[in-house]
Protein backbone atom coordinates (compact mmCIF):
# COMPACT_ATOMS: atom_id res chain seq x y z
CA UNK A 1 0.00 0.00 0.00
CA UNK A 2 1.56 3.31 -0.98
CA UNK A 3 1.56 6.42 1.20
CA UNK A 4 -1.11 8.27 -0.78
CA UNK A 5 -3.54 5.34 -0.73
CA UNK A 6 -3.05 4.95 3.00
CA UNK A 7 -3.71 8.63 3.52
CA UNK A 8 -6.89 8.43 1.44
CA UNK A 9 -8.08 5.38 3.36
CA UNK A 10 -7.49 7.11 6.66
CA UNK A 11 -9.26 10.21 5.37
CA UNK A 12 -12.29 8.18 4.36
CA UNK A 13 -12.61 6.78 7.85
CA UNK A 14 -12.21 10.23 9.39
CA UNK A 15 -14.47 11.99 6.89
CA UNK A 16 -11.65 14.15 5.58
CA UNK A 17 -9.57 13.93 2.46
CA UNK A 18 -5.81 14.21 1.97
CA UNK A 19 -4.56 17.62 0.87
CA UNK A 20 -5.38 18.22 -2.78
CA UNK A 21 -1.79 19.17 -3.49
CA UNK A 22 -0.64 15.63 -2.67
CA UNK A 23 -2.40 14.01 -5.59
CA UNK A 24 -0.51 16.09 -8.13
CA UNK A 25 2.76 15.20 -6.43
CA UNK A 26 2.11 11.47 -6.25
CA UNK A 27 4.15 10.29 -9.22
CA UNK A 28 7.10 12.46 -8.36
CA UNK A 29 7.05 11.51 -4.69
CA UNK A 30 6.70 7.78 -5.20
CA UNK A 31 8.87 7.32 -8.28
CA UNK A 32 12.07 7.20 -6.27
CA UNK A 33 13.92 8.88 -9.11
CA UNK A 34 14.60 12.12 -7.32
CA UNK A 35 17.98 12.10 -5.69
CA UNK A 36 17.73 12.03 -1.91
CA UNK A 37 20.43 12.93 0.53
CA UNK A 38 21.01 10.70 3.52
CA UNK A 39 19.66 13.44 5.79
CA UNK A 40 16.39 13.96 3.92
CA UNK A 41 15.70 10.23 3.71
CA UNK A 42 16.32 9.77 7.40
CA UNK A 43 13.94 12.58 8.24
CA UNK A 44 11.06 10.75 6.58
CA UNK A 45 11.95 7.08 6.41
CA UNK A 46 10.42 6.05 9.76
CA UNK A 47 7.69 8.64 9.92
CA UNK A 48 5.00 8.07 12.39
CA UNK A 49 3.48 10.95 14.76
CA UNK A 50 2.88 10.35 17.90
CA UNK A 51 0.92 12.56 18.21
CA UNK A 52 3.48 13.03 15.66
CA UNK A 53 6.13 11.76 17.93
CA UNK A 54 7.01 9.03 15.52
CA UNK A 55 8.29 11.47 13.00
CA UNK A 56 11.13 12.03 15.47
CA UNK A 57 12.41 8.46 15.19
CA UNK A 58 14.31 8.80 11.90
CA UNK A 59 15.95 11.95 13.13
CA UNK A 60 16.91 10.38 16.42
CA UNK A 61 18.74 7.67 14.57
CA UNK A 62 21.46 9.95 13.20
CA UNK A 63 21.48 13.14 15.22
CA UNK A 64 23.66 13.76 18.22
CA UNK A 65 21.26 16.42 19.53
CA UNK A 66 18.38 15.96 21.88
CA UNK A 67 18.64 14.69 25.43
CA UNK A 68 20.05 11.20 25.59
CA UNK A 69 20.07 9.09 28.73
CA UNK A 70 22.12 5.98 29.46
CA UNK A 71 20.57 2.71 28.29
CA UNK A 72 18.95 0.56 30.97
CA UNK A 73 21.37 -1.75 32.75
CA UNK A 74 20.89 -4.97 34.66
CA UNK A 75 20.28 -8.60 33.75
CA UNK A 76 18.49 -7.82 30.50
CA UNK A 77 19.84 -10.24 27.85
CA UNK A 78 21.56 -8.96 24.75
CA UNK A 79 19.34 -8.76 21.66
CA UNK A 80 20.80 -11.18 19.11
CA UNK A 81 17.80 -11.35 16.75
CA UNK A 82 18.52 -8.15 14.83
CA UNK A 83 14.94 -6.95 15.36
CA UNK A 84 14.60 -3.46 16.84
CA UNK A 85 11.46 -2.15 18.58
CA UNK A 86 11.28 1.50 19.60
CA UNK A 87 8.63 2.76 22.04
CA UNK A 88 7.57 6.29 21.11
CA UNK A 89 5.79 8.32 23.78
CA UNK A 90 4.04 11.62 23.22
CA UNK A 91 4.00 13.14 26.71
CA UNK A 92 1.40 15.65 27.87
CA UNK A 93 3.48 16.85 30.80
CA UNK A 94 2.30 20.29 32.01
CA UNK A 95 5.73 21.30 33.23
CA UNK A 96 7.98 24.04 31.84
CA UNK A 97 7.01 25.27 28.37
CA UNK A 98 3.96 23.01 28.43
CA UNK A 99 2.33 24.78 31.39
CA UNK A 100 0.05 26.69 28.99
CA UNK A 101 -1.89 23.45 28.40
CA UNK A 102 -3.19 23.03 31.93
CA UNK A 103 -2.22 22.83 35.56
CA UNK A 104 0.84 20.75 36.44
CA UNK A 105 -0.38 17.19 37.05
CA UNK A 106 2.76 15.19 36.48
CA UNK A 107 3.25 13.57 33.12
CA UNK A 108 0.99 11.30 31.12
CA UNK A 109 1.41 9.45 27.86
CA UNK A 110 -0.94 11.21 25.47
CA UNK A 111 0.20 8.84 22.72
CA UNK A 112 2.10 5.55 22.70
CA UNK A 113 3.39 3.73 19.65
CA UNK A 114 5.78 0.92 18.82
CA UNK A 115 8.04 1.31 15.79
CA UNK A 116 8.98 -2.22 14.72
CA UNK A 117 12.10 -2.57 12.56
CA UNK A 118 12.58 -6.12 11.23
CA UNK A 119 15.91 -7.89 11.16
CA UNK A 120 16.13 -7.61 7.37
CA UNK A 121 15.54 -3.82 7.67
CA UNK A 122 12.67 -4.11 5.20
CA UNK A 123 9.27 -2.55 5.91
CA UNK A 124 9.03 -0.80 9.28
CA UNK A 125 5.66 -0.93 11.06
CA UNK A 126 4.24 1.73 13.38
CA UNK A 127 1.67 0.26 15.80
CA UNK A 128 -0.56 2.68 17.73
CA UNK A 129 -1.49 1.65 21.28
CA UNK A 130 -4.70 3.48 22.32
CA UNK A 131 -4.15 5.26 25.62
CA UNK A 132 -7.75 4.55 26.72
CA UNK A 133 -7.13 0.79 26.64
CA UNK A 134 -7.97 -1.03 29.86
CA UNK A 135 -5.03 -3.39 30.39
CA UNK A 136 -3.25 -5.41 33.05
CA UNK A 137 -0.32 -3.33 34.25
CA UNK A 138 2.39 -5.39 35.95
CA UNK A 139 4.01 -4.49 39.26
CA UNK A 140 6.71 -1.89 38.71
CA UNK A 141 8.86 -0.68 41.57
CA UNK A 142 6.59 0.41 44.40
CA UNK A 143 3.52 0.36 42.16
CA UNK A 144 1.41 -2.82 42.56
CA UNK A 145 -0.09 -4.67 39.63
CA UNK A 146 -3.44 -3.28 38.51
CA UNK A 147 -6.02 -3.08 35.76
CA UNK A 148 -5.99 0.48 34.48
CA UNK A 149 -5.69 2.67 31.41
CA UNK A 150 -2.52 2.02 29.43
CA UNK A 151 -1.14 5.53 29.88
CA UNK A 152 -1.30 5.23 33.68
CA UNK A 153 1.83 3.08 33.58
CA UNK A 154 3.80 6.07 32.32
CA UNK A 155 2.17 8.38 34.89
CA UNK A 156 3.10 6.07 37.74
CA UNK A 157 6.61 5.04 36.78
CA UNK A 158 7.77 6.95 33.71
CA UNK A 159 9.48 5.22 30.81
CA UNK A 160 10.63 2.29 32.94
CA UNK A 161 7.08 1.21 33.82
CA UNK A 162 5.66 2.09 30.40
CA UNK A 163 8.31 -0.06 28.76
CA UNK A 164 7.71 -2.98 31.16
CA UNK A 165 3.95 -2.75 30.58
CA UNK A 166 4.22 -2.74 26.79
CA UNK A 167 6.58 -5.72 26.88
CA UNK A 168 4.22 -7.57 29.24
CA UNK A 169 1.16 -6.90 27.06
CA UNK A 170 2.69 -7.57 23.65
CA UNK A 171 5.39 -10.14 24.32
CA UNK A 172 7.71 -7.92 22.28
CA UNK A 173 11.08 -6.72 23.48
CA UNK A 174 11.36 -2.92 23.58
CA UNK A 175 14.94 -2.03 22.72
CA UNK A 176 14.82 1.76 22.87
CA UNK A 177 12.48 4.63 23.55
CA UNK A 178 11.87 8.17 22.37
CA UNK A 179 9.90 10.81 24.31
CA UNK A 180 8.43 13.98 22.82
CA UNK A 181 6.35 16.66 24.53
CA UNK A 182 3.84 19.27 23.36
CA UNK A 183 6.27 22.14 22.98
CA UNK A 184 8.66 20.02 20.93
CA UNK A 185 5.95 18.88 18.53
CA UNK A 186 4.83 22.47 17.91
CA UNK A 187 8.35 23.53 17.03
CA UNK A 188 8.73 20.65 14.58
CA UNK A 189 5.55 21.58 12.69
CA UNK A 190 6.48 25.27 12.62
CA UNK A 191 9.92 24.37 11.27
CA UNK A 192 8.16 22.74 8.29
CA UNK A 193 6.15 25.89 7.66
CA UNK A 194 2.97 24.14 8.80
CA UNK A 195 1.04 21.06 7.71
CA UNK A 196 -2.13 20.81 5.61
CA UNK A 197 -5.43 19.14 6.51
CA UNK A 198 -8.88 19.13 4.92
CA UNK A 199 -11.96 18.93 7.15
CA UNK A 200 -15.51 17.96 6.18
CA UNK A 201 -17.01 20.34 8.75
CA UNK A 202 -15.83 23.19 10.99
CA UNK A 203 -14.04 22.66 14.29
CA UNK A 204 -14.56 24.92 17.30
CA UNK A 205 -13.15 23.24 20.38
CA UNK A 206 -12.02 25.32 23.34
CA UNK A 207 -10.42 22.35 25.11
CA UNK A 208 -8.14 21.73 22.12
CA UNK A 209 -7.75 25.50 21.55
CA UNK A 210 -8.70 24.92 17.95
CA UNK A 211 -11.05 26.74 15.59
CA UNK A 212 -10.94 25.80 11.89
CA UNK A 213 -13.32 26.18 8.95
CA UNK A 214 -14.51 23.30 6.81
CA UNK A 215 -12.25 22.61 3.86
CA UNK A 216 -8.51 22.94 3.47
CA UNK A 217 -6.36 24.58 6.15
CA UNK A 218 -2.63 25.00 6.68
CA UNK A 219 -1.99 24.45 10.39
CA UNK A 220 0.80 26.00 12.40
CA UNK A 221 2.37 24.12 15.31
CA UNK A 222 -0.20 25.23 17.88
CA UNK A 223 -3.11 24.30 15.61
CA UNK A 224 -1.57 20.96 14.62
CA UNK A 225 -1.18 20.09 18.30
CA UNK A 226 -4.85 20.89 18.86
CA UNK A 227 -5.79 18.78 15.85
CA UNK A 228 -4.00 15.61 16.95
CA UNK A 229 -5.34 15.98 20.50
CA UNK A 230 -8.90 16.83 19.42
CA UNK A 231 -11.47 14.68 21.22
CA UNK A 232 -14.82 16.37 20.51
CA UNK A 233 -14.93 15.61 16.81
CA UNK A 234 -16.44 12.63 15.05
CA UNK A 235 -17.30 10.00 17.63
CA UNK A 236 -14.84 11.43 20.14
CA UNK A 237 -13.00 8.15 20.62
CA UNK A 238 -9.29 7.66 21.21
CA UNK A 239 -9.21 5.28 18.24
CA UNK A 240 -10.52 7.95 15.87
CA UNK A 241 -8.01 10.39 17.31
CA UNK A 242 -5.28 7.89 16.45
CA UNK A 243 -6.51 7.78 12.86
CA UNK A 244 -6.25 11.57 12.69
CA UNK A 245 -2.73 11.34 14.06
CA UNK A 246 -1.74 8.78 11.43
CA UNK A 247 -3.23 10.95 8.67
CA UNK A 248 -1.30 13.96 9.96
CA UNK A 249 1.89 11.91 10.07
CA UNK A 250 1.56 11.25 6.36
CA UNK A 251 0.84 14.90 5.63
CA UNK A 252 4.01 15.78 7.55
CA UNK A 253 5.89 13.16 5.58
CA UNK A 254 4.80 14.74 2.31
CA UNK A 255 5.68 18.16 3.67
CA UNK A 256 9.22 17.05 4.47
CA UNK A 257 9.58 15.52 1.00
CA UNK A 258 8.40 18.63 -0.82
CA UNK A 259 10.16 21.28 1.28
CA UNK A 260 13.83 20.24 1.47
CA UNK A 261 14.75 23.82 2.31
CA UNK A 262 12.93 23.40 5.65
CA UNK A 263 14.83 20.25 6.57
CA UNK A 264 17.63 21.93 8.52
CA UNK A 265 15.18 23.75 10.78
CA UNK A 266 13.10 20.61 11.20
CA UNK A 267 16.14 18.58 12.27
CA UNK A 268 17.19 21.31 14.69
CA UNK A 269 13.71 21.46 16.25
CA UNK A 270 13.60 17.68 16.56
CA UNK A 271 16.99 17.46 18.22
CA UNK A 272 15.78 19.82 20.93
CA UNK A 273 12.42 18.10 21.36
CA UNK A 274 13.36 14.54 22.19
CA UNK A 275 14.66 12.42 25.02
CA UNK A 276 16.01 8.99 24.15
CA UNK A 277 18.31 6.18 25.29
CA UNK A 278 19.79 5.69 21.82
CA UNK A 279 23.55 6.11 21.74
CA UNK A 280 25.11 7.81 18.71
CA UNK A 281 26.79 4.66 17.36
CA UNK A 282 23.54 2.68 17.44
CA UNK A 283 21.65 5.58 15.86
CA UNK A 284 24.03 5.83 12.94
CA UNK A 285 24.26 2.07 12.36
CA UNK A 286 20.49 1.55 12.34
CA UNK A 287 19.83 4.58 10.18
CA UNK A 288 22.33 3.38 7.60
CA UNK A 289 20.73 -0.08 7.50
CA UNK A 290 17.26 1.40 7.08
CA UNK A 291 17.93 3.37 3.92
CA UNK A 292 15.23 2.56 1.36
CA UNK A 293 12.80 1.03 3.87
CA UNK A 294 9.05 1.67 3.70
CA UNK A 295 6.65 2.32 6.57
CA UNK A 296 3.27 0.76 7.37
CA UNK A 297 0.74 1.74 10.05
CA UNK A 298 -1.48 -0.38 12.28
CA UNK A 299 -3.64 0.00 15.38
CA UNK A 300 -4.09 -2.71 17.97
CA UNK A 301 -7.36 -4.57 17.27
CA UNK A 302 -9.90 -3.53 19.91
CA UNK A 303 -13.49 -3.71 21.11
CA UNK A 304 -15.55 -1.70 23.62
CA UNK A 305 -14.78 -2.53 27.24
CA UNK A 306 -17.69 -4.49 28.73
CA UNK A 307 -17.32 -2.68 32.07
CA UNK A 308 -16.93 0.88 30.76
CA UNK A 309 -18.35 2.24 27.49
CA UNK A 310 -15.73 5.02 27.53
CA UNK A 311 -12.84 2.55 27.44
CA UNK A 312 -11.68 -0.20 25.11
CA UNK A 313 -9.95 -3.56 25.52
CA UNK A 314 -7.69 -5.30 23.06
CA UNK A 315 -9.49 -7.83 20.95
CA UNK A 316 -8.04 -11.31 21.20
CA UNK A 317 -6.68 -13.36 19.57
CA UNK A 318 -6.32 -10.70 16.84
CA UNK A 319 -4.15 -8.37 18.94
CA UNK A 320 -1.72 -11.09 19.95
CA UNK A 321 -1.61 -12.32 16.37
CA UNK A 322 -0.47 -8.85 15.29
CA UNK A 323 2.28 -8.76 17.89
CA UNK A 324 3.41 -12.29 17.05
CA UNK A 325 3.80 -11.29 13.41
CA UNK A 326 6.17 -8.53 14.50
CA UNK A 327 8.44 -10.64 16.70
Amino acid sequence: MDDLKLLRDLGAELEHQPPATLAAQRNRLLSGRARRTRWSWLAMGLVGVATAATITVPVVLVNAGGERVPPSVGTRPVNVTGVQNVLVIGSDTREGANSAYGRPQGRRADTMLIVHIPADRGKATVVSLPRDSLVKIPKCGANPASVNMLNSAYSAGGVTCARATVEHLTGMRVDHYVELDFAGFKKMVDALGGVEVTLPRPVDDKAAKLKLPAGRSMLNGEQALGYVRLRRYGDGSDVQRIKRQQALMLSMLKRVKTRPEALRGFLSATREAIRTDFDLESMYKLATQLQGSKVGFATVPWKPAPTDPNRIVWKQPEAQRLFDQLK
